[in-house]
């Protein structure tokens, strides 16, 4: 079976920590704190869903697909 999933999990996890970790400063040391909530949920919701997005397939793949 041919996947994409590794892909997208790790393209979300990157970009959600890419996210908090320059985003969120630049926002805070401007002063832009809508912003900064905005991007605060984004990165964490980029890196939730990249780890459910793991362990739903972890779950598809060991007791589903066989």
């Amino acid at each position: 079976m041919i996947t994409f999933n590794n892909y997208t999990v790790l393209l979300l996890l990157i970009s959600g920590l890419l996210v908090l970790i320059f985003d969120v400063k630049l926002y805070a040391k401007a002063n832009m704190l809508k912003e900064k909530k905005s991007a605060q949920i984004t990165g964490v919701l980029n890196i939730s869903l990249g780890v459910l997005s793991y362990f739903g397939y972890l779950v598809y793949e060991n007791w589903f697909w066989k």
